[in-house]
């Protein structure tokens, strides 16, 4: 009886274990981002506030609709903003009023080596896992693609937005998540950015605050040297997303040892800040 009790209870607990699936994107209340907007030619910060109550039906599907404000929210006025979740899986999407369907925009299945297709201003496009941590008791998968790396973070809308401005292709530009709150509490800092506010400047200005890390030579043979930052820690990854050498405290890193192709390289300075970057081995 004992043992019939404890396999009954053990079934229990798994199945509320897999019923709960990853954390809800949302909070119970009200969730707000603050979204980097990187235009054509300018940049600034705009915010978007998820209330969990305010849903709507759309071709069958129920959504929770954002609303954008701030000094740069009239941009916004016409352009639709609605998600919905799978915590089953971790999904998030994101209707998209050109598709007239959803498209996903964060998915916590991913593991390493997988690739995450996503569409975006710019189309079709993939980005590739190199890495899966957990922090907290929660996964982080982090990813690359041709632009940019960033994170999705169980619970947290991605770091890479891909929510701009749809409704006119001319209009190009990309997201970027810089804080979330849930019920007024931070969940996400974005740390490539070190702000949850970045005021109106040119593609210009922005570009010269953020390239601060350069490497060289690249392509490289035997050594690469890191300049613009003082690196802790520096992970180098392979093209399958596999930690292949991971070194401490020097700017040079050997790279004799590696076969040739293209690496990432996530560094991590003495304040703490992650910059990653590509370099290839020839």
């Amino acid at each position: 009886m004992k043992k019939y009790l404890f396999v009954l209870a053990a079934t229990l607990i798994c199945g509320t274990m897999q019923a709960q699936g990853y954390q809800s994107y949302f909070a119970a209340d009200s969730t707000r981002l603050n979204v980097y907007m990187e235009m054509i030619d300018y940049c600034h910060t705009f915010y978007l506030t998820i209330r969990s109550a305010d849903t709507v039906n759309i071709n069958g599907t129920q959504y929770i609709k954002g609303f954008p404000h701030g000094q740069y929210g009239y941009n916004y006025e016409y352009e639709d903003f609605y998600f919905t979740e799978d915590t089953n899986t971790g999904r998030l999407y994101r209707y998209n009023p050109i598709l007239e369907d959803k498209v996903l925009i964060c998915d916590m299945s991913l593991t390493v080596g997988d690739n995450f297709y996503y569409t975006d201003e710019y189309g079709d496009s993939y980005a590739i896992v190199y890495n899966v941590t957990y922090e907290d008791g929660k996964k982080v998968i982090h990813l690359t693609d041709c632009f940019s790396s960033w994170v999705f973070q169980e619970g947290c809308f991605p770091s890479y937005l891909p929510i701009g401005i749809l409704k006119d292709y001319s209009e190009m530009c990309r997201s970027h998540l810089l804080c979330e709150y849930k019920d007024g509490e931070q969940m996400f800092a974005n740390q490539v950015f070190e702000t949850c506010y970045i005021d109106n400047v040119s593609v210009q200005e922005r570009k010269q605050q953020q390239n601060r890390v350069s490497l060289y030579p690249n392509p490289a043979s035997e050594t690469v040297r890191i300049e613009g930052v003082r690196p802790a820690e520096v992970q180098v990854y392979n093209a399958l997303g596999q930690l292949v050498k991971t070194v401490r405290d020097i700017n040079e890193i050997s790279v004799a040892d590696l076969s040739h192709g293209i690496y990432l390289l996530r560094i991590t300075d003495m304040n703490g800040m992650v910059y990653t970057d590509k370099i290839t081995k020839q």
